[in-house]
């Protein structure tokens, strides 16, 4: 079994907290959402191509910054940029990552989708943030193939939301990667030339969900992704075809996250919605975490 998160954390001081090992690199928060805590079995598309997943370096952060109830969050990071449990060689670069986030209602449970607690006072998370990963040989930056052509900067940025009342909950993303190349070009053992594409791209996630008492929840979620400039060609035929998405999930919650009943539909479709066109999946699990 791989390794995913091995890290120490000391807090140093309000102001500021170290953080060393392998985990979630803090650049969006739709990612950085614990499995358990998911209204749906697939996370939205966007999500798993645009994002940063767990890499090993140091952060540093606060949750309240310069005051005990302040509501500005921020996390500092430098990473190895080569993704989990590296243990080959690269050209030497690194991850560079900034967030701020925004609370100005109070501390909200953003780590965890939905508002079972059905909160009686609402509240708000608003973050940003941006990241470069310099030569990279990750076809996603930090997760995918390896190029045997070379490596690559991938420069990020990502904006997300979050709002939960009176069990209403919405939440909403915006993620874009670039590369500086759009392609890696080498020489096989044959002699033959060799063109490996990178992947920029943009999209987007809204998604919203109401919990009834007693704890039966629904989920509604659209998103979109499209590639940028001229990048691989497989990659915009297939946002073309499928970058669009219309799910809806039904839930029933026997203990909170730590134990549900799972019901999700996804659509997944071309650039105008065409719905006679679209890829359909289906999910019926029970989820348990102990």
């Amino acid at each position: 079994s791989p390794i995913f998160d091995a890290f120490v954390d000391y807090k140093a001081h309000r102001d500021i907290g170290i953080r060393a090992g392998q985990y979630f690199v803090p650049f969006d928060r739709l990612r950085t959402v614990r499995e358990l805590a998911l209204q749906m079995a697939d996370r939205p598309r966007p999500v798993g191509e645009l994002t940063l997943d767990r890499d090993a370096g140091v952060m540093i952060y606060s949750d309240n910054f310069l005051h005990d109830k302040s509501p500005v969050a921020y996390r500092l990071g430098a990473f190895g940029g080569g993704g989990t449990n590296l243990v080959t060689g690269k050209k030497p670069g690194g991850l560079f990552v900034g967030r701020l986030e925004l609370r100005p209602l109070g501390a909200i449970d953003d780590d965890s989708e939905g508002d079972l607690e059905r909160r009686s006072k609402p509240g708000l998370a608003i973050g940003g943030a941006f990241a470069t990963n310099l030569n990279t040989d990750r076809l996603r930056s930090t997760t995918g193939p390896t190029f045997a052509g070379g490596t690559t900067h991938y420069f990020h940025g990502a904006a997300d939301l979050v709002f939960k009342w009176r069990g209403w909950a919405v939440q909403g993303e915006y993620l874009r990667k670039v590369a500086s190349k759009n392609a890696l070009r080498s020489v096989d053992d044959d002699g033959m030339d060799v063109v490996e594409y990178t992947r920029s791209g943009e999209g987007w996630v809204a998604q919203t969900s109401y919990v009834f008492d007693p704890p039966i929840e629904i989920v509604a979620r659209m998103s979109g992704m499209y590639a940028l400039g001229d990048t691989d060609p497989a990659y915009y035929a297939d946002l073309r075809a499928r970058g669009q998405e219309v799910a809806g999930g039904l839930n029933y919650y026997i203990n909170g996250h730590r134990m549900k009943l799972q019901a999700d539909w996804i659509a997944l479709m071309p650039r105008d919605f065409g719905f006679r066109r679209a890829e359909h999946i289906v999910h019926l699990q029970l989820d348990v975490t102990f």
